[in-house]
C-alpha cells in the first residue's frame, strides 16, 4: 500500500486527501503490545507532494496484514543533506494524551461505561471492550485520557489488565487481543532471519526481603528482616551467588506492625509470581508470509500482534511457542520486516507507573535516614577541616561558619606553611612563599592560566601569542617578531633525487591513464554515432513502410522503434542496484548461455526462496505492456507478476514446471494509478530473468534500456552518474552526485569533495604554493629547494 497524506484536521480517511505519496522510498510501522505504535517514512525532497508534508499532518498507512489502514499524525521531520527526509508519526490515538479527564469516582461500574466516560472529552473517539465485570474506579486528580487508560496507578489497564488495540478513532480494550493461530515459522520453510536475545540480568539465586515501619507512639523506625536472612530461589542458570534485595514496606498497611511470618509470606508469594530464577528469551524473526504465495493462497493462517506462534530451528535445536510482542511492517511491500516474540518490553503503558513507583520508593527511603546522613556529613567535615591532625584546612567565616576557602599545606599550621595550595571562588593557586603568596602557578576564575611551563600532547587554540616557535631540539624555528624561518633539511640530496624520479614515474602513469580515458570516451562517441546512424536508417525504413502500406504503418513503427522502458537497470547490467528490492539470494549473470539467449547479454538469477521487485512510479493513465524473457530450472513454483491500480494483479507466468528461455508478456488496458510494481519469486532452484520492459501501448517491444542509461563493458551511465573503467589496468573513474574519484584496484587514488582534493600520491612539476608558503625547486636538483614566505 502507498501512504496517503491528509490535512491535520481530517477525520474521514476514505478519500485521497492531499495526495497519494507515490514517491515514498520506505514506510515502516512499528507496534508493540500495549506500547509504541508509530510510523517511520522516508520521502525525497524532489517528491511531488514534499511541499505539503508538514508537522501535524496525517499519514494513512497499512500497519499489518489484516488491520484496516491507520492514521498517524506527523510530529517530527528531519532534513539531512542527502535530499531524503525522515518523517516520524504517532498513531492518531496519541491525540488522547492531550485530552484532560477531571476527577470522578464510582463504587461499581462496568468497564464499557467507564471507557465511554473517559473518552467523552473528545467526540472523535469511541470505545469498546469485551470485559463485563464491574469494579470500583476513580480518577483522584486531573489526568489525560491516555493516562487513565494505562500508565498510572488505578488506570483501566492496572485494574483489568488486558491488551489495547488502537483502530483509528476506536479504542478497543481486549481481555485477550491475540489467539493461538497454529502458525509455524520454521527454518527451511519460511524463516528468513533469526535473532534470539537472552538476558540473565534479572536472574537471582536468593531474595533478601525487608520492611520498615514505625510503631504507634515511637520515634524511630523498625527494620524487619528474616532470621534466615534470605530465601532461596531455584535456578541452574548461574553458579555465583546473586541476591535480590527488595523492600516490601508498601505491601503492608500504613503504621501496621509487621511480623517476620507476614514478611516471609509476602516474599514467598513474590517468588511464585515472578520468574526470578529463569531467563525468558526474546526472539526476533523475519519470515516469508506463505499466505501471499499463489500455491498457499487457501491458507487461513495469519500473524498479528499478541498472537501465539511456534518457531522451529532444527539446526539450533530450538522449538519455541511464544506471544508476538512487537511487529515491524513494511507498508510498501505489504509484509512483515520482523516480529518479536517473548516477554513484553517496557512500554508507555507500564513504564510511567513503574517510574512513579520508583520515585515514591526513593522519597520514602531518603526520608528514613536523615540522622544517618547528618552523622556522615559531620564526620566527613571533621576529617577535611584537619580536626584529626591532617594538613587540609577549610576556612570558614566568623559570622555564620560557612566555608569559603580550601587550603592544602605542607605543615599543620598556616603560619608555618611554605608550600601552599589555595582554592577559593577566585581560582586555584600554588605558592612557594607561604599563605600570602605570591602565587606563581594559578588558574583564575576569569579563564587565565599562569605557569612557567605547559606540557601538552596537542594544543588547540584560536590565537597563540609567542615570540619564537621552535622544534624541541632547536634546529628549526620561526621568529614571529623578525619573520625569520629556519627549517632543517629532512632529506638528503640522493634521497630527494630518488623521490623525484618516483614522482615522475607516477606522472607518466597518470598521463597514460588519461590517454586511456580519452580513447575510451572516443570509443563511446563512435558508438553514439553508430546508434544515430541506425536510428536514421530505422526512420527511413518506417517512412518507406508508411508509403507502401498505410494500414500497417503504426503497427510497424511501434514494433521496430520501440518505446520508453520504465524499468530501471532492467536486466542487471549495473548489478543489483537500489532500484530493486530483493530477499534471499539474487545475483546477475552474463554467461555464454545468457548472452546467446538475451538481447541485453545479462540477466538476474534468483536462488531458492528468493524474490526481486521494483516500483515504477510516475506512469500516466493508459495502456501498458510488460514483457520479459525467463528460464526456470526446477519443478517447484515460480512466478512473475505486475500489480497496478492499487490491488490488481496480472501474471506473466506462474508455473511449477521447468522451462527454457521463453518470452512472456501481459498487457494492462486500464492503468489509472501512477504506480506499478513488478515482482518475481522463486521457491526452489533458480529463475533467470532478463530483458524486462514496461512500455506504453498494447504490443511487446524489443528490449532497450531506460532513458539516460548506457551500459557497456567499460562505460556505465545512468541516473546515478558515470563510471568509466579499464579492466586491463584495474583503473576506473567515478563521477556521481556523491563523489568524483579515481580508483586503482578498488582503492581510492584521488577524490574531489567540495573545496578539498585528496590524493594518495602527488607529483608537482614546478612551484608548489601552500597557503602563504611557496616551495621553489632550484634549477639543479642537487642544489635543493627554496622556501618562500609570502606576504
Amino acid at each position: 500500500m502507498i501512504p496517503v497524506l491528509y490535512p491535520a484536521n481530517a477525520t474521514t480517511l476514505s478519500t485521497f486527501g492531499l495526495g497519494v505519496l507515490t514517491d515514498t522510498i520506505s514506510c515502516e510501522i512499528t507496534e508493540e503490545r500495549n506500547g509504541v505504535f508509530e510510523c517511520l517514512l522516508k520521502y525525497p525532497v524532489s517528491g511531488q507532494h514534499y511541499g505539503l508534508i508538514t508537522k501535524e499532518c496525517i499519514v494513512k498507512a497499512k500497519p499489518n496484514d489484516t488491520a484496516a489502514d491507520q492514521a498517524f499524525r506527523i510530529y517530527r521531520i528531519t532534513k539531512p543533506l542527502n535530499g531524503i527526509v525522515t518523517i516520524y508519526g504517532q498513531h492518531i490515538s496519541y491525540d488522547l494524551a492531550n485530552v484532560p479527564v477531571l476527577p470522578f469516582s464510582t463504587e461499581s461500574r462496568s468497564p464499557q461505561l467507564i471507557l465511554s466516560q473517559i473518552l467523552s472529552g473528545d467526540t472523535r473517539f469511541t470505545g469498546w471492550t469485551d470485559y463485563s465485570d464491574a469494579k470500583a474506579f476513580s480518577v483522584k486528580q486531573p489526568k489525560s485520557v491516555r493516562a487513565c487508560l494505562g500508565g498510572t496507578e488505578g488506570s483501566m489497564l492496572s485494574q483489568w489488565h488486558g491488551e489495547f488495540e488502537w483502530d483509528n478513532f476506536t479504542v478497543k480494550f481486549h481481555s485477550h487481543r491475540g489467539q493461538k493461530t497454529g502458525v509455524v515459522i520454521e527454518y527451511g520453510k519460511n524463516l528468513t532471519a533469526w535473532e534470539q536475545d537472552e538476558d540473565n540480568s534479572g536472574v537471582y539465586t536468593a531474595l533478601l526481603p525487608y520492611a520498615v515501619y514505625t510503631s504507634e507512639g515511637a520515634e524511630n523506625e523498625t527494620v524487619v528482616t528474616l532470621p534466615e536472612v534470605t530465601l532461596p530461589i531455584v535456578t541452574s542458570e548461574i553458579a555465583r551467588s546473586k541476591t535480590l534485595i527488595l523492600d516490601f514496606s508498601d505491601q503492608f498497611a500504613e503504621n501496621a506492625s509487621i511480623t517476620e511470618e507476614a514478611l516471609r509470606a509476602k516474599a514467598n508469594s513474590y517468588i511464585k509470581a515472578n520468574p526470578l530464577g529463569t531467563t525468558i528469551p526474546t526472539v526476533k524473526v523475519s519470515f516469508e508470509p506463505l499466505w501471499k504465495q499463489p500455491e498457499y493462497s487457501a491458507l487461513l493462517e495469519r500473524v498479528n500482534l499478541c498472537d501465539t506462534v511456534t518457531i522451529r530451528h532444527s539446526q539450533l535445536g530450538v522449538s519455541v511457542s511464544a506471544m508476538v510482542i512487537e511487529t515491524v511492517y513494511d507498508t510498501l511491500a505489504e509484509r512483515y520486516k520482523s516480529i518479536s516474540l517473548g516477554q513484553s518490553k517496557s512500554s508507555m503503558i507500564t513504564t510511567i507507573s513503574e517510574v512513579q513507583s520508583s520515585v515514591d520508593k526513593v522519597e520514602s527511603t531518603v526520608g528514613r535516614f536523615p540522622k544517618l546522613l547528618q552523622s556522615a556529613i559531620g564526620k566527613a567535615t571533621g576529617l577535611i577541616t584537619g580536626q584529626s591532625g591532617g594538613y587540609v584546612v577549610i576556612h570558614t567565616t566568623e559570622e555564620n561558619g560557612q566555608p569559603y576557602e580550601l587550603l592544602i599545606l605542607d605543615t599543620p599550621s598556616i603560619d608555618d606553611a611554605v608550600n601552599v595550595w589555595r582554592w577559593n571562588v577566585g581560582g586555584l593557586g600554588f605558592s612557594h612563599n607561604g599563605y600570602n603568596g605570591p602565587y606563581e602557578t594559578a588558574i583564575t576564575a576569569d579563564g587565565q592560566i599562569v605557569a612557567d611551563f605547559i606540557t601538552s600532547g596537542s594544543l588547540v587554540a584560536n590565537i597563540i601569542k609567542a615570540g619564537v616557535i621552535q622544534s624541541q631540539d632547536g634546529s628549526s624555528y620561526w621568529d614571529l617578531e623578525s619573520g625569520e624561518v629556519v627549517i632543517r633539511a629532512y632529506v638528503s640530496t640522493d634521497e630527494f633525487a630518488e623521490k623525484t624520479a618516483y614522482l615522475q614515474q607516477n606522472v607518466d602513469g597518470l598521463n597514460s591513464y588519461v590517454a586511456t580515458l580519452t580513447k575510451t570516451m572516443e570509443s563511446v562517441s563512435n558508438d553514439h554515432g553508430i546508434l544515430e546512424e541506425r536510428l536514421r536508417s530505422s526512420e527511413s525504413k518506417v517512412s518507406q513502410l508508411q508509403h507502401t502500406v498505410d494500414g500497417l504503418s503504426v503497427t510497424m513503427q511501434e514494433q521496430y522503434i520501440g518505446g520508453i522502458n520504465y524499468v530501471q537497470n532492467s536486466s542487471g547490467l549495473n548489478g543489483i542496484t537500489d532500484d530493486w528490492g530483493y530477499s534471499g539470494t539474487v545475483r546477475t549473470d552474463a554467461s555464454t548461455d545468457t548472452q546467446n539467449n538475451t538481447i541485453s547479454d545479462s540477466c538476474f538469477v534468483l536462488g531458492a526462496y528468493s524474490s526481486l521487485s521494483q516500483y515504477i512510479r510516475g506512469v500516466v493513465p493508459g495502456t501498458y505492456t510488460i514483457s520479459a524473457r525467463a528460464k526456470k530450472t526446477s519443478t517447484m513454483s515460480g512466478y512473475f507478476y505486475v500489480t497496478y491500480n492499487g490491488n490488481k494483479t496480472k501474471y506473466l507466468f506462474n508455473k511449477s514446471t521447468a522451462f527454457e528461455w521463453t518470452d512472456y508478456s501481459v498487457t494492462l488496458t486500464d492503468v489509472t494509478d501512477p504506480t506499478l510494481r513488478i515482482y518475481c519469486y522463486c521457491r526452489d532452484a533458480s529463475i533467470y530473468l532478463a530483458d524486462i520492459m514496461i512500455t506504453e501501448g498494447a504490443i511487446p517491444r524489443k528490449w532497450t534500456p531506460a532513458p539516460n542509461e548506457i551500459y557497456t563493458q567499460e562505460v556505465k551511465i545512468d541516473k546515478r552518474g558515470i563510471e568509466v573503467s579499464n579492466s586491463a589496468s584495474s583503473q576506473r573513474t567515478v563521477i556521481t552526485n556523491a563523489e568524483f574519484a579515481g580508483y586503482y584496484n578498488d582503492e581510492v587514488i584521488f577524490t574531489l569533495n567540495k573545496d578539498e582534493t585528496q590524493t594518495k600520491k602527488t607529483t608537482v612539476d614546478g612551484e608548489l604554493t601552500v597557503g602563504k608558503t611557496k616551495f621553489v625547486p632550484m634549477p639543479t636538483a642537487s642544489d635543493g629547494l627554496n622556501i618562500v614566505i609570502l606576504d
